[in-house]
């Protein structure tokens, strides 16, 4: 369950539907040990499994999110943080496997 922004240096509590952006990444294979993702997911061990992080608005203007299996979620400066991303509510989905970084779907809130 999301509680708090992905951004280890934001303590701004998650609101549903109070604005920010919520990445969705979709992985295969998930295996012990994944950083960042849950243990229930983990020691299932799914062929497919989707986990879900947020930044607040502050941290989205600047940052997005990246996911790997070694090293869990990482902040990616944005290229261009005056660019705002699309606010469609459709969410493209990318998968990743344990060797692979995965890129997030984004939605505006």
């Amino acid at each position: 369950m999301i509680s708090h922004c992905a951004n280890p240096g934001c303590t701004l509590p998650f609101h549903y539907r109070r604005g920010g952006r919520l990445h969705r990444f979709d992985i295969t294979s998930p295996s012990t040990p994944c950083a960042n993702v849950p243990n229930a997911i983990c020691s299932l061990k799914p062929s497919r499994a989707t986990v879900f992080f947020w930044l607040c608005d502050r941290c989205s203007s600047k940052y997005s999110l990246k996911f790997n299996f070694r090293d869990g979620i990482s902040l990616a400066p944005l290229t261009d943080p005056a660019k705002k991303l699309s606010t469609a509510p459709v969410i493209a989905v990318g998968a990743a496997t344990p060797d692979q970084d995965v890129n997030p779907s984004h939605q505006r809130r």
